[in-house]
């Protein structure tokens, strides 16, 4: 790693030791990457007179949290104030240059697009001249067709005079078609010229402003230091970036599953941007899952007060009412916020989960038109449960491959987006991949990847009745039958899981009974109530038929309402 140092004397110390104003050349040395902003390092070398000086650093294009801005290293120095300020960019000779040959070239460009218009507009001058020449030709031939005919008739003039007339209209006419046509085919190709013209223009424009645009501007660190003796060392500065747009990171993973040796492999990938201006080519790069910027802290709650009120009258009937009585007897309603809740090395930074970049990773920093870049972390390949699922009754005719595994990893995996992959074919995901939640290590996670064309799936309403029942009391009564129906068309066998669900009561009155045949092998499935599930294997060419059947019934003069 190169070091720069400039030195610019202001004078001397009244005690006699040297004093001055000494610029330091840095360059990135670490950075932190958050989902949204960056802490970064600068390292500066210094090699300094005994004294009192001002260390200035002045190459930090762009700008940062003055608040976190804190100097590390320095032995042998006593550091005293600090200032930031921001200072325009003073052009180099090379982007004078630049510049100038832009606006040359510019210039130079507009006269040859001005040029092309005029030669546009003298061909088309050409081709009115040869379409007043073709006009004027058929009102002579018109005339002399008619004056030829009476000649003829009275042997004034002679047929090789007529022929000769018209042979010189139709010369005469081609010649005017030939120039107007090739006037038009030169208009064509100076309109090509001009377009190419023109994009070569708006390049070059566009170039230029970039130059001009108030990028250039740098944000300068000051700070007064005192050596008592002649020191040289090195001194790290650093601050906080807290935009998302200029530098983040996302988790981004590849779930692929082999269905025939039932494994999962996730491919665990980092997506990190950056366009601070600078690249990081020198730099030790972290990924860090903290987000410093949210806003979000603790609070502790407010009281939960409770009260009871008269019983509110019955509404009035709403006639002709005016906006501001309207607004007067409107109830105020209260929502309260839900709480807030050489390979890369993985490592917990506290409880902050944290990935080391590989040495010698290089994140360019353009200012603007970027790109992520992907970084490949590890690939993991866990032990799968494989099974067919399908959830009856919501209009799906096929059911989809479930994977149940353990992130025995030691890692956690981030929330973050990933893309499914089936036996080597793409199942889902799209231009970023799907949102995945947290799967922490050590817990189980369920991942869908995608429908089984192989198994058909339905469910047909068999009895549906509605009536009156009961000897001393009277209620209403509903019986709904149902067949569930899986069919493996295929020849692959499947363990197959079958989702239904039956109304559940919350009210005494209200009374449900349900049967299966067979009965399921799991009830109220996740603490879902009256959620019922079939778990059987299913060879191919087969299918499985399942009965299921309730009954509601509730006190007469009341309406049935089942929701979910």
């Amino acid at each position: 790693m190169r070091y720069l140092l400039t030195v610019s004397f202001l004078g001397l110390a009244a005690s006699g030791a040297l004093a001055g104003e000494y610029s330091l050349d840095s360059e990135v040395s670490a950075v932190t990457v958050y989902p949204a902003g960056a802490t970064i390092i600068r390292d500066m070398a210094f090699d300094l007179p005994a004294g009192r000086h001002t260390l200035t650093i002045s190459d930090i294009p762009y700008p940062f949290v003055k608040e976190t801005l804190r100097l590390y290293g320095g032995e042998g120095l006593r550091v005293g104030a600090t200032q930031v300020k921001r200072s325009r960019i003073a052009p180099d000779d090379q982007s004078l240059e630049t510049r100038a040959q832009l606006e040359a070239e510019i210039a130079s460009l507009k006269a040859e697009i001005q040029l092309a218009q005029e030669n546009t507009a003298a061909a088309g001058l050409i081709i009115n001249a040869a379409n007043a020449r073709i006009k004027l030709l058929d009102s002579i031939g018109g005339q002399q067709a008619q004056g030829a005919a009476s000649a003829l008739e009275t042997e004034v003039i002679s047929v090789e005079t007529i022929s000769a007339l018209i042979s010189l209209v139709g010369s005469e006419t081609l010649t005017a078609l030939q120039d107007a046509q090739a006037a038009r085919i030169e208009i064509a190709a100076i309109n090509r010229e001009a377009e190419a013209l023109r994009q070569k223009l708006q390049t070059a424009e566009h170039d230029l402003s970039l130059l001009t645009e108030p990028s250039g501007w740098r944000y300068v660190v000051s700070f007064d230091v005192e050596a008592e003796a002649d020191v040289a060392g090195l001194l790290q500065l650093s601050y906080v970036h807290n935009d998302g747009e200029v530098a983040g990171w996302l988790p981004v993973y590849d779930f692929q599953l082999d269905t025939e040796s039932e494994a999962l492999t996730i491919d665990r990938k980092i997506s990190i941007w950056q366009s601070t201006g600078e690249d990081w080519d020198q730099a030790r790069i972290t990924v860090s899952t903290a987000i410093p910027f949210t806003g979000a802290s603790f609070e502790i709650p407010y009281s939960n007060l409770a009260r009871y009120l008269p019983p509110a009258p019955p509404p009035a009937p709403v006639l002709m009412r005016s906006m501001e009585s309207a607004a007067d007897s409107a109830l105020e309603v209260v929502v309260e916020s839900p709480a807030q809740m050489a390979a890369p090395s993985f490592a917990m930074q506290g409880i902050t989960a944290t990935y080391i970049l590989p040495e010698g990773t290089v994140i360019y920093g353009p200012y603007e038109g970027y790109e992520p870049s992907l970084i490949t972390i590890d690939s993991t390949r866990f032990d799968a449960s494989i099974t067919a699922r399908a959830t009856m009754g919501n209009g799906e005719t096929a059911a989809f491959v479930i994977a149940e595994f353990t992130n025995d990893s030691g890692a956690p995996f981030l929330p973050g987006s990933a893309s499914y992959f089936r036996d080597g074919a793409f199942v889902r995901g799209g231009e970023w991949g799907e949102e995945i939640d947290l799967i922490a290590a050590g817990a189980s996670a369920t991942l869908d990847f995608g429908k089984i064309d192989g198994l058909m799936v339905n469910r047909s309403t068999l009895r549906r009745e509605d009536g009156v029942s009961g000897v001393l009391t009277t209620s209403n009564d509903r019986v709904v039958e149902y067949a569930l129906n899986v069919e493996n068309v295929g020849s692959r066998a499947w363990d197959v899981i079958i989702y239904d669900r039956v109304p559940v009561s919350e009210q005494e009155d209200l009374l449900v009974d349900w049967s299966a045949r067979p009965r399921p092998t799991d009830l109220d499935v996740q603490g879902r109530r009256g959620v019922l599930g079939w778990a059987f294997p299913l060879e191919g060419g087969t299918s499985k038929a399942i009965r299921l059947s309730y009954e509601l019934q509730w006190p007469d003069g009341n309406e049935l309402q089942i929701r979910p």
